[in-house]
């Protein structure tokens, strides 16, 4: 790693000797990364279970909008939420579009043909894009600057805080106080505590498997059950999903993906789910 100008570079290759002439560097911002490995995959959230909306390979840049930890089969990992490059899938509804711009306010750019894709930013009216091909009802764009992707942080080298050098010391007159005073009596320490935004909600990223039932009761109407066993069973949480009808998906077995939110004081947590799939 070399530190030019107070930007962070980074070898893009490695001499096979010391014989051999000096690596070319790749300068990056403080807000960007390089891929590490081929074939990375971007997914549509932070979960391997989201879809892939395209690949970057070995040397990519990509810049970084934020950090986020997710647990998953009980393990836990960092993902990185990036800007998408050109050849990352993104389409929106046909309707939308009429000589590459956009006709209406806040639509939803999507990583496929389909409103059971997830979004992956949003558009508004007038707003120029770029035309890469046509899928039914559905047009294929190249991503706008807002579109966002998710990668593993451990894939993507980020380059540490770089450290300002320091100034010299500034040489200075040594002028002898007069004789100590008594100091006056210290002010009472005050501790102070900071208080969390929220300390009654808790939430986190999850991925749950069960069983989705309707009921009466809950904020939702609609609840993941566990397996009947000895008929029993047993609530998991509530589920809610604004843009999907979880009426078809009432008494399958589901995985769902999404943010788990527990208040404090109630009995079952509430999940939004970004993704539901059947799983048997």
């Amino acid at each position: 790693m070399l530190i030019v100008n107070g930007l962070v570079c980074w070898p893009t290759n490695l001499a096979a000797d010391s014989g051999a002439a000096p690596p070319t560097a790749k300068t990056i911002a403080p807000n960007q990364g390089i891929v590490k490995a081929n074939r990375v995959n971007i997914r549509s959230r932070p979960s391997t279970a989201a879809e892939v909306l395209g690949q970057l390979n070995r040397g990519d840049v990509v810049d970084i909008h934020s950090r986020t930890n997710v647990t998953e089969a009980g393990q836990s990992r960092d993902w990185l939420q990036i800007s998408l490059p050109a050849s990352a899938r993104a389409f929106v509804a046909s309707r939308f579009v009429s000589d590459g711009r956009i006709t209406a306010d806040d639509v939803m750019v999507r990583c496929g043909p389909g409103t059971n894709y997830r979004d992956i930013g949003r558009v508004q009216k007038n707003e120029s894009v770029t035309v890469v091909g046509q899928q039914g009802d559905w047009t294929q764009i190249r991503p706008t600057l807002t579109c966002r992707g998710w990668v593993a942080a451990d894939l993507v080298d980020v380059p540490p805080p770089a450290v300002a050098a320091s100034e010299p010391p500034v040489a200075t007159e040594i002028v002898l106080p007069p004789a100590p005073q008594p100091l006056p009596p210290a002010p009472p320490v005050v501790d102070v505590q900071i208080i969390p935004t929220d300390p009654d909600v808790r939430t986190q990223q999850v991925v749950k498997v069960g069983i989705l039932g309707a009921t009466a009761e809950g904020p939702t109407g609609y609840e993941l059950l566990t397996e009947e066993r000895m008929r029993l069973q047993h609530r998991r949480s509530y589920v809610e999903a604004p843009e999907v009808n979880l009426e078809r998906y009432v008494g399958k077995w589901v995985r769902i993906v999404g943010t788990e939110i527990w208040r404090r004081g109630d009995r079952y947590p509430v999940i939004k789910a970004d993704q539901i799939d059947i799983v048997w």
